[in-house]
């Protein structure tokens, strides 16, 4: 039996099961505008094809199953998900509307839902592109996904970094219906190493909220703001407002978190130790989609700030009740109000401590330990300013003996 990622060729979707339309890949692009290969009128674009609804079969599970991608989202096309062929009738006959759900509730976890919103308002551009070409968006040709990233490039200016996701989100499409993955193409690759090589690897770098930094924020962030009607904040306000700022970034520096793990942290994930530190509980992140989880160290001093803010919050409340957007927000706003200028995000507490541990000395496997990086590169980055001093040059001009001497006799 093929398998439910079981690739099929183009021919195999006009026809595999007699229950399907003629030209199942017609229809696909018939919603995307394209008239290519098709005898229909075609359609003026993406909101005509949402509004044309396709018959749903209850005896195709794939229409369940595919729904990872598309379902969630009523203003995406109904035509992307039809059923894929497979190369026996009986393959489709012989499972049930319970192995469905079974197999859909498995695919919606199968990349997360960050990833699966990304891809899906990457996809919806390609199409609309397509579009406007009068092009195929399923299957797309290769020529026309590398001139799509081109064009991004070229024209609007997208990074590297950026192609690369929206080749990801065509090809994982591609992959979901059986179909030649276009990217893996010679011209699409060609196309995202031009772009590299042009525009560079480096991205922009948040800024880093050291120690120091966070010594700024603490003596601040209970200083009354104005705020989006122009009056000032009341002391009480202020302080509540301030609190939470500083138990926040400290949290972030201490758990090297990042703003999705810290969004979901909750009082339960927080546990007190004897001594006064604390130990918090990560249940799952970005490196750890498999949910094995990680615990860290938290400080006395930011055990005593969280307990500031808990009052008496329930242990399955969230800790901060923010989403990664706001928190984000706060910082920048926390670190513009301690006068130390533009440049922070959510990112910067984790930043701040990989400079921190870098400058006293943690080498590398420590730090990518402490971080949960699984590849050496972001953490070498952020931190080769406070490295450079241990590298070779600085090692030959801290040597004791000058090395244009000639060598002692033995």
């Amino acid at each position: 039996m093929t398998t439910p990622r079981g690739r099929a060729s183009g021919t195999g979707l006009a026809g595999a099961h007699p229950s399907a339309p003629p030209n199942k890949v017609t229809q696909i692009n018939e919603a995307n505008g394209s008239r290519e290969g098709s005898d229909l009128p075609g359609l003026s674009g993406l909101e005509d094809a949402t509004a044309r609804r396709s018959p749903q079969r209850s005896d195709c599970w794939q229409e369940v199953v595919r729904g990872t991608i598309v379902t969630d989202e009523p203003a995406l096309p109904d035509p992307l998900l039809q059923c894929p062929a497979y190369n026996e009738v009986s393959d489709l006959a012989s499972l049930t509307e319970s192995d469905a759900e079974n197999l859909n509730g498995l695919f919606r976890h199968e990349v997360t839902h960050n990833t699966i919103r990304s891809y899906r308002s990457q996809w919806r551009r390609f199409a609309a592109w397509a579009t406007t070409r009068g092009a195929r968006a399923l299957p797309a040709k290769p020529e026309h996904v590398a001139a799509y990233l081109a064009e991004r490039f070229g024209q609007l200016g997208h990074k590297p970094a950026t192609l690369r996701v929206a080749a990801a989100a065509i090809a994982y499409v591609h992959s979901n219906y059986g179909l030649e993955n276009p990217c893996s193409h010679p011209d699409v690759r060609r196309t995202l190493r031009g772009a590299t090589r042009m525009a560079g690897k480096a991205q922009k770098q948040a800024k880093g909220l050291t120690a120091e930094a966070l010594d700024a924020i603490a003596a601040t962030a209970c200083q009354p703001r104005l705020g989006k009607n122009g009056r000032s904040e009341s002391a009480q306000a202020a302080a509540r407002r301030g609190s939470v700022d500083i138990a926040l970034v400290r949290l972030m520096r201490d758990a090297m978190l990042r703003v999705s793990e810290c969004a979901a942290l909750t009082w339960s994930d927080i546990e007190t130790v004897s001594d006064g530190s604390g130990r918090l509980l990560i249940r799952r992140s970005k490196t750890d989609p498999d949910g094995e989880g990680a615990v860290v160290f938290v400080s006395p001093q930011t055990m005593a700030a969280l307990a500031s803010i808990r009052n008496g919050a329930p242990t399955e409340f969230r800790v901060f009740e923010l989403s990664p957007n706001q928190i984000s927000l706060r910082i920048k706003k926390a670190a513009l109000a301690a006068g130390l200028g533009d440049g922070f995000s959510g990112h910067s507490p984790r930043v701040g401590m990989a400079q921190d541990l870098a400058r006293i000395g943690v080498e590398l496997p420590s730090l990518m330990t402490a971080g949960r990086w699984r590849s050496p590169t972001m953490p070498a980055h952020y931190t080769r300013n406070e490295t450079a001093d241990r590298g070779a040059v600085a090692q030959f001009y801290r040597h004791s003996r000058d090395p244009r001497q000639p060598p002692l006799a033995t």
